[in-house]
């Protein structure tokens, strides 16, 4: 399961706070970044990796387990 809040921290303390910047940091298009950004999609594959780079994490950290309750 994707949490973009780690993301969100991550970056501000990179100085990223839009989507934009995501884009231009971790080389994506503008609307990709907006859906990883808005939590629409989440990063896949050498996107996550990008993204993870460009905040300073590491790309599995993006992603949290689901537990038995969120499924349901």
């Amino acid at each position: 399961m994707y949490d973009r809040t780690l993301l969100h921290t991550a970056a501000r303390m990179r100085g990223i706070t839009t989507p934009a910047q995501l884009a231009r940091e971790a080389r994506l298009s503008g609307p990709t970044a907006w859906r990883i950004w808005t939590g629409v999609g989440a990063p896949r594959g050498d996107h996550a990796d990008r993204v993870a780079d460009a905040v300073g994490i590491s790309a599995s950290s993006l992603y949290t387990r689901a537990t038995a309750g969120a499924a349901a």
